[in-house]
């Protein structure tokens, strides 16, 4: 094999077997690998590619690559199928260190660090193509929903726009959305939580398990006053009090505002959370979807949600790691009337 940097087929850096490749500026640096982390989460949304390349500058023979900020890198599978493309923007180099590392983001980078500066006008499906299009970036499959949005965005987040418009939909319809990138660089928006066709079990490919449940954030009761502290309205969750006990919260309404909907946000009982880590790797597990587990030791059996993902790759190895969630939630962000900021 010709890397494009003199590594051929024979050469004594064979041994640097990969199951993954990583391509920059029409060059393959698999046999330069040390280590490949690709991530992602639900609350960043631009998944991630960080690499380690070796190097050796007292051995002349020794390949050598240029990798810039800005650069493009795509990732592939064993089978040349691309798995993730992206910005070179970390390059971090030590002196006595035998590696270089470098950071690349997906093109949701740009959306969650532009601004626009619009009055949108039409269903989510049609909005966010033309936020794309204003980037630069080419829109992918959006979700349909149907619903008419009307919101200004003056100064706002590409990615709260995108938000903006989907939360209004979801309402409506109850679905739960996510922005993501396909085919590695196209936005699409689907719909969270859905099935990605993994399964992860204890006599298969489970290598750990775990599970936490806390009350230490236990609200079940939510006393709504006026300006004046006068008592509106009680928002509780009855069954929650007589199993665990009273813990009260006060919210304060502004005038002609009804805060059920914010007093409700703030009921919290049990919060659970579990991770799972196993080998080989499944490239569909990724956030904003849903995986099978079935582990009886900590008992989780059942549909989880991904909120976020790791998957290493490393001394020919593969393994990723998960955090999951119980409930299906969403990023919702609400339509801001008369909005200069």
């Amino acid at each position: 094999m010709d890397t494009g940097y003199g590594l051929a087929s024979n050469s004594r850096f064979q041994h640097r077997w990969w199951l993954m490749k990583i391509l920059t500026g029409g060059k393959d640096l698999s046999e330069l690998i040390e280590k490949i982390t690709w991530s992602g989460d639900t609350k960043q949304v631009a998944r991630t590619v960080n690499f380690t390349i070796a190097k050796n500058k007292r051995d002349k023979d020794f390949p050598t690559v240029t990798i810039n900020e800005g650069d493009e890198v795509i990732m592939q599978d064993d089978s040349g199928k691309d798995i993730f493309g992206g910005i070179i923007f970390d390059i971090d180099k030590t002196a006595s260190s035998k590696v270089e590392t470098y950071l690349a983001y997906d093109l949701m980078f740009y959306i969650n660090n532009s601004d626009v500066n619009q009055l949108f006008d039409g269903t989510p499906e049609t909005i966010v193509p033309g936020i794309c299009l204003d980037l630069g970036i080419e829109g992918g499959e959006m979700a349909a929903t149907g619903v008419h949005v009307s919101m200004p965005c003056f100064g706002k987040k590409a990615y709260d726009a995108i938000m903006m418009a989907y939360t209004a939909a979801a309402r409506q319809n109850g679905s739960k959305y996510i922005p993501l990138m396909t085919n590695i660089n196209k936005v699409s928006v689907i719909e969270k939580g859905q099935l990605c066709g993994a399964v992860m079990t204890g006599d298969y490919n489970l290598i750990e398990a775990t599970y936490k449940s806390t009350l230490q954030k236990l609200v079940n009761r939510v006393l709504i006053v006026d300006k004046n502290n006068n008592n509106v309205k009680t928002v509780e969750d009855f069954d929650s009090i007589q199993k665990y006990g009273l813990v009260q919260k006060v919210l304060k309404q502004n005038d002609g505002e009804d805060a059920t909907a914010s007093a409700q946000k703030m009921l919290v009982t049990v919060e659970q959370s579990a991770t799972v880590s196993g080998v080989p790797n499944d490239f569909r597990a990724i956030s904003g979807y849903s995986i099978i587990v079935q582990e009886t030791d900590t008992g989780l059996y059942g549909q989880f949600y991904i909120e976020s993902d790791t998957h290493t790759f490393s001394c020919g190895k593969a393994q990723m790691d998960l955090t999951l969630a119980f409930e299906n939630l969403m990023d919702e962000k609400d339509i801001e009337t008369n909005s200069t900021s």
